[in-house]
């Protein structure tokens, strides 16, 4: 875990694993050194493999019409700890939108982010939802009164990942697939109406609060975080002899979890990992939501799920 974000010498590194795909004329439309799902691999290589691929096609004029990029690190379990491999993955999300929107496709792009699925995502209203964003100059944003600035914009209208799939068929020309996206709404409410008054400002990423490689075996934590959170690294490790005795059980049984596993999606027990990341994230001293007490390891029994989900479903 040597690897520094944007350090593209470093790209080597990584170049025996990549994509693969039994359809040809997939496999043919895929940069085939963008690292499959695994947890031993930092989103940042994803964005700087990705990069070299879009810059060349933004000098030839081929830069495809839709893409598809998958950031993993959020699943959690690799080699750094849950909260470094969330600001790994948050990284590489605001890089992607920064190199896209300081391109020349800018004027003529839009970038849809979804999870892959609810999973654990409890909010206060359903625990089936999970966060959507929409990135584009044609989307409604919050600007000043004095006509500067630009920011997020809350929609509430109820749309599914199957609207998000009609609003890319309609903006690209496709027929639906099924009768699902047949009947499905686009998303006209997010953008705004032509002629647009768009925005064309580039945008440009926060660097990562959190050390990308802090869990990771060796680690020496540095004084400061970042100038965007200036509390010292040591303020995330957990303070008493109880929080430090749960953090090496939970660690311990980490590398139970994801040993021989970084390669497979939802490997493990969706409830063990949660909890997992809960209290890895809280310093071992918060409970879980709707418990009350911070639980060992030893309290889930669950095995793994029977089937695991793989790379290509």
């Amino acid at each position: 875990m040597e690897y520094e974000s944007g350090n593209e010498s470093q790209l080597q590194y990584y170049n025996a694993i990549g994509s693969v795909s039994p359809l040809p004329n997939l496999i043919k439309n895929t940069v085939p050194n963008y690292p499959q799902f695994d947890l031993g691999i930092p989103d940042q290589y994803r964005v700087d493999v990705w990069k070299q691929d879009f810059a060349k096609d933004v000098a030839n004029g081929t830069v495809p019409q839709l893409e598809f990029m998958w950031i993993s690190s959020d699943h959690t379990g690799g080699p750094p700890n849950a909260t470094a491999m969330e600001a790994d993955n948050d990284l590489a999300l605001g890089r992607f939108v920064d190199i896209i929107s300081h391109s020349a496709v800018w004027k003529d792009s839009v970038i849809f982010v979804e999870e892959d699925d609810a999973q654990n995502g409890v909010d206060h209203v359903d625990g089936h939802r999970n966060p959507g964003y929409v990135i584009s100059p044609y989307v409604n944003q919050k600007v000043n009164q004095d006509g500067t600035g630009a920011g997020v914009t809350e929609e509430s209208t109820f749309y599914t990942q199957v609207n998000l799939t009609r609003t890319i068929e309609q903006i690209l020309g496709l027929q639906p697939m099924n009768q699902f996206d047949l009947v499905a709404s686009p998303m006209r409410t997010l953008f705004v109406v032509c002629p647009p008054p768009a925005n064309f400002l580039p945008w440009i990423h926060v660097p990562n609060g959190v050390p990308l490689t802090y869990g990771v075996k060796g680690y020496v934590a540095p004084t400061n975080i970042s100038i965007n959170n200036p509390s010292p690294v040591p303020t995330l490790m957990p303070v008493s002899p109880a929080a430090k005795a749960l953090q090496a059980a939970w660690q311990k049984k980490k590398a139970e979890l994801f040993v021989g596993k970084y390669h497979i999606p939802d490997s493990e027990d969706a409830n063990i990992v949660s909890h997992y990341d809960w209290y890895d994230a809280t310093r071992y001293s918060v409970p879980f939501p709707g418990e009350k007490k911070v639980r060992w390891p030893s309290d889930f029994k669950a095995k793994a799920p029977a089937r695991t989900e793989a790379d290509d479903d």
